[in-house]
């Protein structure tokens, strides 16, 4: 998948067929759907007004997790942003559940603890899992501490591949 992002890094373009300058593309949400129609444009037209290329979001992780592409850091990236702590999920098998826990890889897959009633299951992620509006998200006390130097480097650095998201 490759996406094209606007100057403001809320709108994406995943490219459908590039033949030359000419270009196929359509609207996407951040977490891989599909928008309106596709149209037609000239990649030159795109990036003139502000389009450029994005080599990574929700959207490129989330789908190389549909493909099955494991131990991936952008598969991971996403996985952390579209489940977090306290996010409700609706599972393959109709059960509702929350977030208790960040996914974990391991080499068969990612794997995340959830919370269904009062009972904690340890869950394998599988792309049928359907993210769910959450009125409330559960947090960890959080107590700052001074950053020192390299961790403000490794968080410029995280934010630099990040591009902000």
């Amino acid at each position: 998948m490759q996406l094209l992002v606007d100057k403001t890094g809320e709108n994406f373009l995943t490219l459908l067929r590039v033949e030359g300058d000419n270009v196929l593309v359509q609207f996407i949400s951040e977490h891989g759907v599909k928008k309106g129609k596709p149209f037609n444009d000239s990649l030159r037209g795109l990036f003139m007004v502000g389009w450029h290329y994005r080599e990574t979001s929700t959207a490129i992780g989330l789908e190389r997790f549909k493909q099955g592409i494991l131990e991936d850091q952008q598969v991971s990236y996403a996985l952390h942003q579209l489940y977090p702590l306290g996010r409700k999920i609706k599972l393959p098998d109709g059960n509702v559940v929350r977030v208790a826990s960040y996914a974990n890889t391991h080499r068969d897959g990612y794997y995340m603890f959830v919370k269904d009633n009062e009972d904690i299951k340890r869950l394998k992620i599988t792309p049928q899992w359907q993210l769910l509006p959450t009125e409330e998200l559960l947090r960890l006390p959080y107590f700052p501490a001074p950053k020192t130097e390299a961790e403000l480097k490794l968080i410029d650095d995280f934010d630099t591949w990040a591009g902000g998201f």
